[in-house]
């Protein structure tokens, strides 16, 4: 059996017995036989006497299945409950807010269950229905004749409570629920795995999630692009609310990882609670916030090409009663480049404060303000038939005088107020301004001269400067129907403001060479913002899902949403030759939902589902109409997993996808569009998440995704879309931390990234990168529970490829060599 652990605030121990405990060493027992039972043995810490027992502690757990309340409490309060799954069931908690001692806690949470905590011994209780009386601890009872034991239950929705790869609950359709709850495949980066592998930004955070496809816009940039199922991703919530994301000359789409407790990662259309947008999917970033409890965290690394990263992280009471609770998380990133002359620069302030206005309305108000400041690489030409460049990867290209500016700020609040029947009513407004004060640029721009080496860069200097106003609000409230009580509807309504104003002027010509790069180039001094355009773009919406349980074991999720959507723009861009000024407005735009899941048994679910979105477009047909909106749908289905007592979650899906009304060249009249295009997407995947024994926590996933124009022009049906996404991609990090024994305190951890080819038309050229495969290694050391150290080797065997691959002219980029990191952490 595995060594004893020390329960955490946040875990407890969770057992059935059908016969009654003989006494209180035999629950002592039953506790030590989770390591048997294949989970973590667990230890309890129990209340040391009565005083302690009867003592007033504040308390801030949300609403939500009662299993997950009563295991936070337990945690909390320092005591070990011993309590039978089935006895819980479905049922919902309110949630508990104020300052208990364990019985008035235990009391307020079972209120209305039916069910009662009944101590046994010191710190010691056990669940029970209140009308089955239970032996006295000193009592003889017969022996057990069956016991079954799991392991420490999810306590929070918050990730960094469970130091666990395995996510329970998400928040991306509004209410909390359960990824098996959820007719769509979801995917979450917690933040242990954040921290596993050493993450600080967004990019490298959906580099592990599995089939998802970034492309950078740069290296040592703070610009990437994200594809799901092969679509761009151009909406990315903050805590539930919509903000754009990052293509094309746009803005990055926010901030580093420190401030966020998870990523969510819903794919397939998401129109119900986004509204307009691409079809492939939603990702939801969850902000850290306030604890009851004091804490300080820190991080130190440093890494190859001069990468130097540090954080702090404070969090607890800001009011004697508990009632008001602040966080705040700074963090300072300078990094080099395996590029020559690439750097940049980004401090990040964080701060959130929390306050209980009633026991069951809580005021959340904060703000974030990040810089970046750097010299970008915008990557390499090639030669023009198609063959990539085989140069030194830390060749540099572009003038030595490159250089950005971009400041991020955001302020937010929200009120949320907990119904007495275990519902809630929130309201959320975000305000998010991105600026680019200084921008100038100058990249590749001509294709190599095999012979000669001999390209050319063209420069621009440019100003952009967006703003984002988001309001979200909605009801969650369950009630009673098909003689459940669990059923929920969720009805809300949501607005979207974006203001984006881009301006650019140069485009000067200068020579360089390849294999001996001037980057000395004349920086130009004359360049007026003349181009660009500005863009206004307003989303309003209201909507509404049920989900019902008609039977036992059986989901039935349905919904809707209508849409108004209203866009300005004045483009005079020169560049692309493209004067215009248009006004595009969609109304009461209907988007269906409907989902169905069956819990095949208690660790395994099946689901189906359909789903829709629309995005609107902008170009006209030959009478001068713009072309109705495009429409994405998808069918997926699948099957969900809970291994583990819910340590160790899976996903296997099937999905097809089709994208119609898409702008295409009018073959009757070639200056104007018809809206016939057609593409499909289908694929299956596979994913793994969680722990699977003591101390080895694992994520794996697999993702086949095959695209195809199916409407349009031989060309269109050759380039659209094939070079965004692998047909394969595949992704695996563990890592196993030793228990006693000549090992105890060190971890070992290992990763893999594999994708299949990834291609370009650039008409008739084919531009390719092979099959590319990628290590890591990593060792670490835990010297005490407050302070451990990691070793991280990144790209182990030194794999040379190509991250984006694009054209002759430009735009193709190394990936990373082989680099080091070494982390230092420390919790107190």
């Amino acid at each position: 059996m595995a060594p004893a652990q020390r329960i955490s605030r946040h875990t407890f121990a969770t057992s059935i017995s059908r016969a009654g405990f003989r006494h209180s060493s035999l629950q002592a027992a039953l506790i030590l036989l989770l390591g048997a039972a294949g989970a973590s043995t667990v230890q309890a810490q129990p209340v040391s006497s009565a005083s302690s027992a009867q003592a007033l502690r504040e308390y801030s757990i949300p609403q939500g299945p009662l299993s997950q309340a009563l295991s936070r409490f337990a945690g909390e309060s320092g005591v070990t409950l011993s309590a039978g799954s089935a006895l819980m069931g479905d049922i919902q908690s309110p949630g508990l807010r104020g300052r208990f001692a364990v019985i008035s806690g235990f009391v307020q949470l079972l209120q209305g269950t039916g069910l009662e905590a009944v101590q046994t011994s010191p710190g010691i209780f056990v669940l029970r229905k209140s009308n089955i009386s239970l032996p006295a601890a000193s009592a003889t009872a017969p022996s057990l004749a069956e016991v079954l034991v799991t392991a420490p239950a999810e306590t929070s929705t918050f990730s960094e409570d469970s130091v666990s790869y395995a996510a329970q609950t998400v928040t991306i359709g509004k209410s909390a629920q359960s990824l098996r709850e959820i007719p769509q495949s979801v995917s979450v980066v917690t933040r242990q795995m954040l921290e596993d592998q050493n993450i600080q930004s967004l990019d490298d955070a959906m580099r592990t999630v599995p089939g998802v496809t970034v492309e950078p816009g740069s290296t040592g940039g703070n610009h990437g692009n994200f594809y799901l199922r092969g679509y761009a991703v151009d909406t990315v919530q903050i805590d539930g609310v919509n903000t754009p994301a990052s293509t094309g000359n746009d803005l990055s789409t926010g901030f580093g990882m420190a401030i966020y407790d998870r990523i969510e990662v819903l794919r397939g259309p998401a129109g119900l609670f986004q509204g307009a947008g691409d079809p492939g999917g939603s990702i939801n970033l969850v902000r850290k916030r306030p604890k009851a409890k004091a804490e300080f965290n820190t991080q130190l690394s440093a890494g190859s090409w001069n990468r130097y990263y540090a954080e702090a992280d404070m969090t607890g009471p800001l009011s004697k009663d508990g009632r008001i609770r602040g966080r705040l998380v700074t963090a300072y990133q300078d990094h080099g480049s395996f590029v020559d002359h690439v750097y940049s620069r980004k401090p990040l302030v964080y701060g959130v404060v929390e306050a209980d206005l009633t026991p069951a309305t809580m005021l959340t108000a904060g703000a974030s303000y990040q810089e970046y400041k750097g010299r970008p690489a915008f990557g390499l030409p090639a030669y023009p038939d198609g063959r990539l460049l085989d140069i030194p990867r830390s060749s540099y290209l572009d003038p030595i005088w490159n250089h950005i500016t971009e400041r991020n700020t955001e302020y937010f609040a929200e009120l949320q107020h907990r119904l007495d029947n275990g519902g809630q009513v929130k309201l959320s407004a975000t305000y998010r301004e991105q600026d680019e004060p200084s921008r100038l640029f100058g990249w590749s721009d001509c294709a190599a001269d095999p012979a000669t080496g001999d390209s050319c860069l063209i420069s621009w200097a440019y100003r952009s400067h967006w703003k984002t106003h988001g309001l979200d609000g909605f009801i969650s409230t369950p009630f009673s129907a098909f003689g459940s009580a669990n059923n929920e509807l969720t009805v809300g309504a949501d607005y979207r403001k974006v203001h984006k104003n881009f301006q650019y002027g140069g485009g000067n010509d200068a020579p360089i060479n390849i294999f001996n790069p001037d980057n000395n180039v004349p920086q130009p001094t004359n360049y007026t913002f003349s181009n660009g355009n500005d863009n206004r773009t307003e989303q309003y919406g209201i909507y509404g899902r049920a989900n019902l349980r008609p039977a036992s074991g059986v989901l039935l999720s349905m919904g809707g949403r209508m849409s108004w959507w209203d866009n300005h723009a004045v483009n005079r861009n020169a560049y692309f030759n493209q004067f215009s000024e248009s006004n595009t407005r969609i109304s009461g735009k209907f988007t269906p939902y409907a989902g169905l899941v069956l819990d095949l048994n208690e660790q395994l679910s099946a689901y189906a589902s359909y789903t829709r979105i629309f995005a609107p477009q902008t170009a006209n047909d030959a009478a001068g109409n713009t072309l109705r909106p495009r429409v994405g749908q998808q069918f997926e289905a699948g099957l969900k997993g809970e291994w583990l007592n819910k340590q160790l979650n899976g996903r296997a899906a099937i999905f097809r996808m089709e994208d119609t009304n898409r702008a295409m060249t009018d073959p009757a009249n070639p200056l104007f569009s018809v809206a016939s295009g057609k593409m499909r997407s289908q694929g299956v995947e596979a994913e793994v998440n969680g722990r699977i024994a003591p101390g080895w926590n694992l994520s794996v996933g697999y993702a086949y995704t095959q695209t195809k124009t199916l409407e349009g022009t031989p060309d269109e049906k050759a380039q659209l879309y094939t070079f965004i996404a692998p047909r394969h991609n595949f992704n695996l990090w563990t890592r196993y931390q030793f228990g006693a024994g000549a090992l105890e305190g060190f971890s070992v951890g290992a990763g893999l990234r594999s994708t299949s080819r990834m291609y370009r038309l650039n008409g008739d050229v084919k531009f390719s990168q092979g099959p590319v495969t990628t290590a890591a290694l990593q060792i670490g050391y835990r010297f005490n529970k407050n302070l451990d150290a990691t070793l991280t080797v990144n790209n182990l065997f030194d794999k040379v490829y190509y991250q984006r691959v694009w054209a002759a002219y430009g735009s193709n980029y190394f990936g990373d060599p082989r680099n080091v990191m070494v982390t230092l952490r420390g919790k107190f």
